[in-house]
C-alpha cells in the first residue's frame, strides 16, 4: 500500500507541472492600456499630416492611448490611438473589455501611417480616432474625428453607407448585415452596448445613412440629428 501510494505521488507530481504549463499557454495575455500625453516625435508626424493650425482642439487636448486588441489571427497585438484626454480613460474601459471578450480588430493604427488618406485606411480595415478632417461631403466643416470624439473599428467590415455611395468603395460585400463577418458591429452586439452604454452614439443607428464603423461622443452632451444633418 505504500508503494501504490508512494508512485501515486510521483505520479502526480509529474502530471502538474505540465498541466500548469498547457494553462499557462492557453491564457491571453494580461491587456495593456496607458494613457499618455503625444510624444514629441508623433506630435511632428501629425503636424505633417492629420494637425495643423486652425484644427479645433490643440495637441495639447489630445491624449495618446497604447491598447491590446485581440486580432483576426486570433493573438494579442497592440495599438495605438489619438482621442481627446477627456474621453482616454473610458476608450480604454471599453477596449479592455473587447479584449477580454475576444472582439476581433484587424488593425489599429494613427492616421499618420496613411498620410491622413481616410479611404487608404478605411480599404485595408483599420481603426483609429484623431483625423483632423471636413465631415464626408461637406468640405470646411470639422468632423467629430477632429476633435477625438470619434473613433472608427473594422473599417473594411462596416462600411458607410449612403444610397448608392459605399466606403470604403471595396466595402460593398460587406453591406449585408445579415452576414455573420468577423469584427461586425450590430446594434445586438457586445461592442455596440460597451460603446453606448457610456454615451457614445453608434452610426449605425442614423437614418439618411449608417456609418457601421463609427461611435462619437461629442461635448456637452450633444448629439448628431439621426434623421439628417452633419455626418462624421
Amino acid at each position: 500500500m505504500k508503494k501504490y501510494r508512494c508512485s501515486l505521488l510521483f505520479l502526480l507530481f509529474l502530471i502538474s507541472p505540465l498541466t500548469h504549463s498547457a494553462s499557462e499557454k492557453n491564457a491571453m495575455p494580461k491587456f495593456i492600456g496607458e494613457i499618455t500625453p503625444i510624444p514629441a516625435n508623433t506630435q511632428e508626424i501629425m503636424k505633417k499630416y492629420t494637425w495643423k493650425p486652425g484644427c479645433p482642439v490643440p495637441l495639447n487636448d489630445l491624449a495618446q492611448v497604447k491598447l491590446s486588441y485581440w486580432g483576426f489571427d486570433q493573438k494579442t497585438h497592440q495599438g495605438i490611438l489619438i482621442v481627446n484626454k477627456v474621453l482616454a480613460a473610458e476608450v480604454v474601459s471599453i477596449f479592455k473589455a473587447a479584449y477580454y471578450r475576444k472582439f476581433p480588430i484587424e488593425r489599429m493604427e494613427l492616421m499618420d501611417e496613411f498620410k491622413g488618406d481616410d479611404d487608404a485606411a478605411m480599404a485595408v480595415n483599420n481603426s483609429s480616432a484623431f483625423n483632423c478632417r471636413p465631415i464626408t461631403g461637406k468640405p470646411g466643416v470639422f468632423s467629430q474625428h477632429s476633435y477625438g470624439r470619434a473613433i472608427d473599428i473594422n473599417t473594411l467590415i462596416n462600411p458607410y453607407v449612403k444610397g448608392e455611395k459605399i466606403l470604403p468603395p471595396e466595402g460593398e460585400k460587406y453591406v449585408d448585415r445579415t452576414q455573420p463577418y468577423p469584427g461586425k458591429i450590430t446594434k445586438e452586439g457586445f461592442l455596440y452596448n460597451e460603446f453606448t452604454k457610456r454615451g457614445w452614439d453608434w452610426g449605425g443607428n442614423w437614418h439618411d445613412l449608417q456609418d457601421y464603423q463609427h461611435f462619437e461622443k461629442r461635448a456637452n452632451n450633444e448629439r448628431r440629428n439621426p434623421d439628417g444633418g452633419d455626418s462624421p
